[in-house]
């Protein structure tokens, strides 16, 4: 009997071996830059969290949320092999979005840090600071009119950043990210007291709608001045009534298609620079 098992597994470990290699190697391809920038807005919860890979394959996260289900989109995304980003943008220190960065930071090689100056007294805050000096990762502050150019052809524009009251949302870093004729309006929680909004499109493909949706998320006027094809609503389950069910219809009766994390999950944004097409994945 024990000899029949030896020769049984001796007979499977090749197909084994090369069950194992294929994985790798499949693993290592679908991970691979598609010449196409991609924007992924993961489904943390009430939170924010939003990877972006570009044509050429540099990687972008912006915010992390609450917690560490971002480390189930990372892995998925960046694969095996991969253990690092080029940047993290952290829009402003509520622990809605920089909650999931902490263990972030300790499992990846991360380029930069792109923050908005602005700082919350509480002791995760402390810690994530503590873990960007452990890490030695080089930090830096956004300011209004910083773009970010990437080398092919991506740009970040940074047209908010740092508060001007008490309120941490209004301090939020909104960026505009475009590619060719595509342009997307990635808000962070800068809602109606930062709108509108300096930017330099007339108009976006996509926007993400600040605040998770909330009743003060825009201004109603403000919205067909935007005129975006689709806007993205980053939410979860919470006590605050997000998203504003009147902010959704303002939206559709703008021409709007609204997605929801809390009802299409991840939500992704693949483009050309000319042509684009959303999908869903729960």
């Amino acid at each position: 009997m024990q000899e029949f098992l030896r020769q049984k597994i001796k007979s499977r470990l090749p197909i084994l071996i090369f069950s194992g290699l294929a994985f790798f190697v499949w693993s290592f391809y679908f991970t691979l830059p598609d010449g196409r920038l991609h924007l992924k807005f993961y489904n943390v919860g009430q939170g924010d969290s939003i990877f972006i890979e570009t044509p050429a394959g540099y990687q972008v996260l912006i915010d992390g949320g609450p917690d560490n289900k971002v480390l189930g989109f990372l892995g998925r995304d960046l694969g095996l092999f991969d253990k690092s980003l080029d940047m993290i943008v952290l829009t402003h220190p509520q622990l809605d979005h920089f909650g999931g960065l902490i263990e972030v930071v300790k499992r990846y090689h991360i380029g930069a840090v792109i923050v908005n100056g602005d700082e919350n007294n509480t002791v995760d805050f402390r810690e994530w600071q503590a873990v960007l000096d452990e890490k030695g990762i080089r930090v830096i502050n956004a300011k209004i009119g910083d773009i970010i150019s990437l080398p092919d052809g991506v740009n970040l524009r940074v047209i908010n950043s740092g508060r001007t009251s008490n309120d941490l949302n209004t301090g939020s870093i909104v960026l505009e990210v475009s590619y060719l004729s595509f342009d997307a309006l990635l808000t962070g929680d800068a809602d109606q007291k930062n709108q509108p909004y300096k930017t330099s499109k007339d108009s976006f493909e996509v926007f993400k709608v600040p605040h998770h949706g909330s009743k003060t998320a825009i201004k109603k006027d403000y919205i067909s001045k935007l005129s975006p094809q689709i806007s993205v609503i980053s939410v979860g389950k919470n006590r605050y009534g997000h998203p504003s069910e009147e902010i959704i219809s303002y939206l559709k009766n703008n021409r709007s298609k609204v997605y929801r994390t809390d009802q299409d999950g991840l939500i992704e944004i693949v483009s050309n620079g000319q042509s684009w097409y959303t999908r869903t994945q729960r």
